[in-house]
Order: structure tokens, then C-alpha cells, then sequence
């Protein structure tokens, strides 16, 4: 139970707004998650900070953990460069007042490549950053060359300074390391989602337009052999017209569901018009391509297009042709394209399989062979 809970209380502080511009959510991700690591780092070295036996350091830390929960608020209601800034504030203040207060090679040190690295993926205007960048490397030479150990030295012997010093290298580390891998990760599933959003259709899921015809494209330069099939929803007009546009999505995303169910995994779907699809099956004859293609038309028969109570049965037309047909892509489109017409003005919930092969055919049906299915 608890461990849902966090679970829902993670993705939800990782979503980015709904209004935030698309380019943009990676790093409102990438910063939320550094607020949390740095809150989390915060809190483990309150022990720590406690052995050291100073209460002015406790101070400071404390504040950072309050300054970084204000920066995660902040963050989410978009003053983005409000709250890195208050964040560093805090930071240089104990990375500083730390030396100062327990000496020279104590690591604290360490954290200032920290923040500069936060600064520098920071969605800041490129002249401040180079402002704040100059600027720490600046106080860090200093911190640690004037100001570490103005306020003490170190009083617990030299392994104790060992002990903190690698404590400081390896929590330094430790974030850096989380920080790179969060980027990383998160750029990888940004990257993917662009990926997908640019090649396939919005509304069924299934390849857009120029997607499926890359992949028609590939497998003509690689010579390999393949059917087309296009397919058109019979009166889809009718159904928008009568239910509303809405119960017209719903059948063809129905439709591109049991096409996915229906064919193989090496076969590939697109949507190509409004209520248009075209698929590649690869490696497949005439007779494999058109079982599968009248397998689909039977368990859409068999599953129609549900909304609550209503039903929506819907026919499919359907053209065929073999890569070996023709000898371009483009002809090969058309071929399957001038089928698909034969199988529509021939009364429609049919697959044809031949003809179609001179324009002059586009016009009537006489010279194709047409399979019911039934």
C-alpha cells in the first residue's frame, strides 16, 4: 500500500504541466528529480553534520532541505530560473560556510562542480549563465584558497578528516552520477516519444502516412518480396454523419486494434487517409496475404464496434497487390490503389486480388477477380 502510494506520489511531482511546451518537459523533469536528490543528500548528512558537532552548519543544511522543497513548488508553478537560483544560493552558502568552519580538504569543496554542472543544463539565457558560471568559479578559488578555515580548524584528528573528506567524494559523486543517469534516461524516453509521435497516427496508434510508406520504401530498396494491401471502412461517412465524429474515431481505432490482433508482428500497418489504411506483409504470396486478409474481415464481422449500448458494424474494402507485379513502388501503389477502387464501385465488402493493371481498368470491374470471403 504505502509503496503505491509513493509510487503515485513520484509520477505525479514527475509530470510535467499540461500547458508546458513540449521541448521543455525534459528538463522540468531532469530538475524536479535534482531537487529530490538534493533533499534526500541533505537529510542523510544530518548525522554527519551532528558528529561535527556544529549548530550553525545544522542551521544551514536545515535550510537548504526548506529551500529545496520552496524550489520544487516554485518549479512546478514555472519560475524555473527562481528556483534553481534560490537552490544554489543555499548550497554555495553551506559548501562555503562548511570550509570556513572545519578547514582546508575537508571535500565540501566538491560540491561546487555540483551546482556549476546545474547551472550549466539550466534553461537560463546564455549570458547568465556564463555570469553565474564566472562567478562561482570565482568564489570556489576564494573559498578554497582565502576562506576555508577563517572560522576554525579541523578539531577531530586527522582520520576523522580522512572519514568526511571521502564522505564528501563519494556524496559529490554519488549526485553527479545520479544526475547524468536521470538525464540520460529521461532523454532517452523524451527522444522516443518524438520518435513515436513523428511517425505514427495520433488518433489509432498505428504508423502515419510517411512513416509506412519509409517502411514500404525500405523493403523495396532491400529487394525483398511483399504484399500491399489497402483497405477502406466502408460508408464512414455514414457514421460520422449519424453518430457524430467522435463514435468515428472510436471504429477506427477498433479497426487498427484488430488489424494489430489480427496480422503478423513483422507486418506493418499505416493509416494513410481518413478512414484509409495500408499494410505490408512481407515475405507473403497472394494466397497467404489474401487468408489474412479475409481472416480480418471475418473477426471484424464477429467484432464489431461496440460504444455502451450502440453497435457499429463496418465492412471493409479491400485491394491487393505483389511487390513482383510492377516494377516500381510507386506503380505498386497504384496498383493496389486502382484494386481497392474496383473492390468499392463493385459493391463494396469485398478483396480484390487481380486486375486493375491499365488504367482503363479504374473505371469498371470486368477485369478483376473478386473474393467475398464468405
Amino acid at each position: 500500500m504505502f509503496h503505491r502510494v509513493l509510487q503515485r506520489s513520484w509520477l505525479k511531482l514527475m509530470r510535467p504541466p499540461a500547458e508546458l511546451a513540449v521541448e521543455r518537459q525534459r528538463t522540468y523533469q531532469v530538475f524536479m528529480q535534482i531537487y529530490l536528490f538534493a533533499i534526500l543528500a541533505h537529510i542523510s548528512f544530518v548525522p554527519v553534520i551532528h558528529w561535527l558537532d556544529s549548530s550553525l552548519l545544522q542551521l544551514v543544511n536545515s535550510l537548504c532541505i526548506v529551500t529545496n522543497l520552496v524550489a520544487i513548488l516554485l518549479h512546478r508553478r514555472h519560475h524555473f530560473t527562481l528556483a534553481l537560483l534560490l537552490k544554489v544560493l543555499a548550497n554555495i552558502s553551506l559548501i562555503t560556510l562548511g570550509g570556513m568552519l572545519m578547514g582546508q580538504h575537508t571535500g565540501f569543496e566538491y560540491y561546487f562542480f555540483i551546482v556549476l554542472f546545474e547551472i550549466l543544463i539550466s534553461e537560463m539565457r546564455r549570458h547568465i549563465k556564463l555570469l553565474l558560471v564566472l562567478s562561482l568559479l570565482a568564489l570556489s578559488l576564494i573559498s578554497v584558497n582565502w576562506l576555508y578555515g577563517r572560522m576554525g580548524i579541523w578539531p577531530h584528528g586527522g582520520d576523522a578528516l580522512k572519514v568526511l573528506h571521502s564522505l564528501n567524494l563519494a556524496c559529490a559523486g554519488t549526485l553527479f552520477t545520479c544526475i547524468i543517469l536521470q538525464m540520460h534516461f529521461i532523454t532517452e524516453r523524451t527522444e522516443l516519444r518524438f520518435r513515436t509521435d513523428a511517425s505514427h497516427d495520433s488518433l489509432t496508434g498505428v504508423f502515419n502516412r510517411r512513416a509506412i510508406f519509409t517502411q514500404a520504401e525500405a523493403l523495396w530498396q532491400r529487394g525483398i518480396d511483399f504484399s500491399l494491401l489497402l483497405l477502406d471502412a466502408d460508408h464512414f461517412k455514414s457514421i460520422n454523419d449519424t453518430h457524430g465524429h467522435s463514435a468515428g474515431d472510436q471504429v477506427l481505432r477498433h479497426l487498427a486494434r484488430l488489424l494489430d490482433k489480427t496480422l503478423r508482428d513483422s507486418d506493418c500497418i499505416g493509416r494513410v487517409g481518413g478512414e484509409e489504411f495500408l499494410v505490408l506483409l512481407p515475405r507473403t504470396c497472394t494466397r497467404e496475404a489474401q487468408s489474412g486478409a479475409l481472416r480480418l474481415r471475418h473477426r471484424l464481422a464477429e467484432q464489431p464496434c461496440r460504444l455502451d449500448a450502440l453497435t457499429l458494424p463496418v465492412t471493409l474494402s479491400m485491394g491487393l497487390a505483389q511487390s513482383h507485379e510492377v516494377t516500381t513502388l510507386r506503380d505498386l501503389v497504384e496498383l493496389a490503389d486502382r484494386r481497392l477502387y474496383l473492390a468499392k464501385s463493385s459493391g463494396r465488402d469485398q478483396l480484390v486480388i487481380e486486375g486493375g493493371e491499365e488504367v482503363a481498368a479504374y473505371a469498371g470491374g470486368s477485369a478483376a477477380v473478386r473474393v467475398a470471403g464468405d
